[in-house]
Parts: structure tokens; C-alpha cells; sequence
């Protein structure tokens, strides 16, 4: 009774251990270079303000029409990965509001 007790309890433990340690959720991305030439600008002016933890996050259906892109960051924040989960957000806001269709993406260098 004790030994089985015992392995119940360790099972439990490795269970709550495995999900502490689970992979974090990776946003789809896009490369700098991969972006329109106004997008790449509006990132260029943006990347001072950045430092090591700011993210930017773009949506554009038409690489032309600049009433169809999106351009957002969100620089004041204390972990990159919730950088990059506000800036989502506020792109798939945007995003119905504009009706772009294109799907909000992490820029990368």
C-alpha cells in the first residue's frame, strides 16, 4: 500500500513538472528583408527605440496600398515574449478593423 502510494505520488510530480517546462508559443514570423520597402522603413525609424526586449509586428495584404498594411511594436515591457504577445494582439485589433486579411507575423532580423 505504501509503495503503491509512493508511485502515485511520483507520477503526480513528474506530471507538474513536465508542463512547468513546456515549449513557449512561437508567433509566426517574417524576415526584415521579406517585408514592403514601407513597412522596412517604418521598422528602421522604430528600431532605436526597441532595445533588446521591443517587438514589432506587421500585417499587409498588398505590398503597395498602405491603407492595407499594419505596423505596431510594443517597446515598454520588462520580457520579450510579452512584447511580442501585446503587439499581436493589437495587430489582429488593427487588423479587423481594417479588414486585412494577411496574418500579423514578428519581425525578424
Amino acid at each position: 500500500m505504501k509503495k503503491a502510494v509512493q508511485t502515485i505520488l511520483c507520477a503526480w510530480a513528474l506530471i507538474l513538472t513536465s508542463t512547468v517546462f513546456a515549449e513557449p508559443y512561437v508567433y509566426p514570423a517574417v524576415h526584415l528583408h521579406d517585408l514592403p520597402s514601407a513597412l522596412q522603413e517604418a521598422y528602421r525609424n522604430e528600431k532605436p527605440n526597441l532595445g533588446d526586449i521591443g517587438r514589432c509586428v506587421v500585417s499587409y495584404d498588398n505590398s503597395i496600398d498602405q491603407e492595407k498594411m499594419i505596423f505596431t511594436c510594443s517597446i515598454y515591457v520588462k520580457m520579450s515574449a510579452v512584447a511580442e504577445r501585446k503587439a499581436m494582439e493589437r495587430c489582429e485589433q488593427m487588423k479587423d478593423k481594417r479588414g486585412i486579411k494577411g496574418p500579423c507575423k514578428v519581425i525578424k532580423e
